[in-house]
């Protein structure tokens, strides 16, 4: 159902700082602008031309579910999400992934926090836009503020954090913007690799300044995330990263939490993959994937192609 936020169950402070029976949460309306509204189901395809396929496991080991997923106007935060498909159009549009920091207070809401800022975007942030795209203005001066009114003011959630992934398009061009350690690929449609998103953990900073080699071995806590989103108005210094470029037909973004790429890894995720197979084929090969492995860590994930003739969708 459009506009529907789907909540896991929450436990301890957390819980009691918030609760699913709030109206004002699951009430609030999606986003107003064309570009995030929902568009129609993948079967009704007419003159849709970006599919998306989506998914999110909570895994045995974390047991809540501290990812969401944006798609098309729609909030997502389940257990067990089955791999969903939709449409859109390349005319416009949105989907984000976020991660809430198992470490900070209340990881699930900050996810959430941070997606349903993105969408309920209305005319009131258009002037936050930077060229018509959500850039780090649109983060700051928003989302994060909106982070903070909701989950900084109580001392029992002030700190939850969380990372971001979004990928938006345009006219025959993408934008993508992350903040923390969330991902997105690009694979044009000869299955060629790109990432597009830049990791903010000490370690992916310390092999920039040319301190430590990729390949060499470091303990986890270099592995951290140096910056992402926290409900703490003093909190503001955080990274962004922010690329553009145009696509082409047959071109698939992937979407994803640590939850997979940090499980299967780079070499595995682009094994697995065939630019031939529909991407709701690719997406559940990616769940069972993570899922035999163990799931040690929430995953949830997106992809979406833009349609071409000499690919399937």
């Amino acid at each position: 159902m459009p506009g529907t936020i789907y909540l896991t169950r929450e436990r301890g402070e957390c819980q009691a700082a918030y609760t699913t029976a709030d109206p004002g949460w699951l009430s609030s309306s999606g986003c107003s602008w064309d570009l995030c509204r929902p568009r129609h189901n993948a079967h009704e395809r007419g003159s849709t031309d970006i599919n998306l396929a989506f998914t999110q496991h909570a895994g045995p080991i974390v047991g809540d579910q501290q990812d969401a997923l944006l798609v098309t106007g729609d909030l997502y935060q389940l257990a067990d999400l089955p791999v969903h498909q939709v449409a859109g159009e390349t005319a416009g549009g949105y989907c984000a992934v976020a991660d809430g920091v198992a470490s900070s207070p209340c990881p699930q809401r900050a996810s959430r926090a941070v997606l349903e800022a993105l969408r309920g975007l209305d005319a009131g942030q258009e002037a936050l836009l930077q060229n018509g795209w959500i850039g780090p203005r649109l983060i700051r001066r928003h989302v994060h503020a909106r982070l903070c009114r909701q989950l900084a003011r109580d001392r029992r959630t002030r700190g939850s954090a969380s990372t971001l992934a979004l990928l938006q398009w345009r006219a025959g061009r993408f934008s993508v913007l992350n903040v923390g350690d969330s991902r997105v690929y690009r694979i044009d449609r000869d299955g060629r690799w790109q990432r597009l998103s830049r990791d903010h953990t000490y370690f992916e900073s310390m092999v920039e300044r040319g301190e430590i080699a990729r390949d060499q071995s470091v303990g986890q806590l270099y592995h951290d995330l140096e910056h992402m989103l926290t409900a703490d108005e003093e909190e503001d210094d955080f990274a962004v990263h922010w690329r553009q470029g145009e696509w082409a037909l047959g071109d698939t973004f992937l979407l994803c939490t640590d939850g997979l790429h940090d499980t299967l890894g780079d070499t595995r995720l682009e094994a697995i993959y065939r630019a031939e197979r529909p991407v709701d084929e690719q997406a559940a090969l990616y769940r069972e994937a993570v899922l035999d492995a163990g799931a040690p860590d929430n995953v949830s994930l997106i992809l979406a192609r833009i349609a071409s003739p000499a690919l399937p969708v």
